[in-house]
């Protein structure tokens, strides 16, 4: 099992990078996630990856992350959801967003992602709120010491048209720029500005 990869990265597109490594380039299937934190073309690269072996076809994942590629094994591990689709949800939410929709049971925000439906997105949530683990981050300064105050903010911000997953990111950069003593109109007001 391959289980990362050392070597100059070749090429990289949104959903695919080429590392090569002892002279054999290997072609990994990456999130947007990835993308955004890889090197420019050329440079040398460290992907933790993903061995998926089917009767029919290999296939390598990547992640610039281990909490990515975490993440991408639990998701796997649930009826219905593939490799592939697991790489379209970690593209389509933050790790962290993404735990944070599990643990709160936020099935609207799970199901904006593409190919989610309500019964994909009810089974991520019975199957992994107990293994998600928000640790350090929902403890973590700049965390919100009222999360009441963040979901009433966020809920008066989608009453304004504003997507629920906009709505609390902007709510979430605000609370890291000025701290989570903001009342719920203050947060309110400077969500509506970040956007």
């Amino acid at each position: 099992m391959i289980t990362h990869l050392r070597g100059r990265l070749v090429h990289k597109a949104p959903t695919r990078a080429v590392v090569e490594a002892g002279g054999i380039g290997y072609e990994v299937a990456i999130s947007l996630a990835t993308y955004g934190q890889l090197p420019e073309s050329g440079a040398e690269v460290l992907l933790l990856t993903h061995h998926h072996v089917r009767e029919d076809r290999q296939d390598l994942f990547g992640f610039v992350e281990e909490a990515e590629r975490e993440m991408f094994r639990m998701l796997i591990g649930i009826s219905g959801i593939g490799p592939v689709l697991a790489q379209t949800v970690l593209s389509g939410m933050a790790v962290r967003d993404l735990q944070e929709a599990i643990f709160h049971e936020r099935v609207r925000e799970l199901t904006g992602i593409k190919g989610i439906g309500k019964k994909t997105a009810e089974r991520m949530i019975i199957e992994l709120k107990d293994k998600v683990e928000l640790g350090a981050s929902a403890a973590a300064p700049g965390a919100p010491a009222a999360p009441r105050a963040v979901e009433e903010a966020v809920l008066a911000l989608t009453a304004l048209g504003i997507a629920s997953l906009a709505a609390r990111q902007a709510v979430q950069r605000v609370i890291e720029k000025e701290g989570a003593e903001l009342s719920v109109q203050q947060l309110i007001k400077r969500a509506l500005q970040e956007r």
